[in-house]
């Protein structure tokens, strides 16, 4: 059987929002959110936090959450996602799948991360990202990266601009990456692009040497936390949220 590992990144050190892996939603830290939700996914045989960070090290191993220790140079979080999966080969395990399942996106559904699992299978696919329709201000906003996708809804290009050009609605591109494991190595071996570098987004290092991506559909929209004004905002989305239940009192 096939063996999936789930990497959830996490550092203090965000440009925009520092410290925000540990910073409160609903009285829960919001990288909580991230790893208990994907554990309710139940897609993932093993799931880890990668952080460069002792801090959240400290945290993780209070609340006996799996985190590796990893190297503070990366310039993606694709990059820190390949250094867990080598640890561990390392160490003797193995994995046919990686979940990239950021550690800023505490909404996530666990049904959606289920989706993304399966569409490896589903697509016959080395790389799948999690997609959603977007709106208005969102096309202009730089934090929000936009996704050009063909009918079968593979993704031909990201750009962090307005796009497409004159219109109102377009696609976003969610921070839930999958990979099979040889495609993650394929992507350090490859050196850093030109346009993965103008528009700081890690997947154009793929579309820039033809490895396709398939796009996948969130069954809902989900904000990314980039500023601390977010947090408000993500608070008044979750505050009816169903999975909230099944951990916060672990939290609490």
């Amino acid at each position: 059987m096939s063996k999936t590992l789930g990497v959830i990144p996490a550092r203090m050190a965000s440009s925009r929002f520092p410290s925000k892996p540990l910073k409160n939603i609903l009285g829960i830290p919001m990288l909580a959110h991230c790893y208990e939700r994907a554990l309710i996914s139940e897609s993932c045989d093993h799931l880890v936090v990668a952080t460069p960070d002792r801090e959240i090290m400290n945290w993780a191993l209070k609340y006996n959450i799996p985190s590796l220790l990893t190297s503070n140079n990366h310039e993606r979080a694709t990059e820190r996602a390949a250094e867990v999966l080598t640890i561990l080969e390392l160490e003797g395990d193995s994995f046919d799948y990686v979940l990239l399942l950021q550690g800023d996106e505490p909404q996530i559904n666990p049904i959606d991360i289920q989706k993304l699992n399966n569409a490896f299978k589903e697509f016959h696919s080395d790389v799948v990202n999690l997609i959603f329709p977007i709106a208005n201000t969102d096309m202009s906003d730089l934090n929000v990266v936009k996704a050009i996708v063909c009918e079968s809804n593979k993704i031909k290009f990201f750009t962090r601009a307005h796009a497409p050009y004159q219109t109102k609605q377009g696609i976003r591109q969610l921070g839930m990456i999958g990979f099979t494991s040889d495609a993650l190595k394929a992507y350090i071996n490859l050196e850093m692009t030109n346009l993965e570098i103008l528009e700081s987004i890690d997947m154009m290092r793929f579309i820039e040497n033809d490895i396709d991506i398939q796009g996948v559909y969130s069954s809902s929209p989900i904000l990314g936390v980039d500023r601390p004004t977010d947090i408000e905002k993500v608070e008044r989305m979750m505050s009816d949220d169903s999975f909230l239940d099944q951990y916060q009192s672990k939290y609490l």
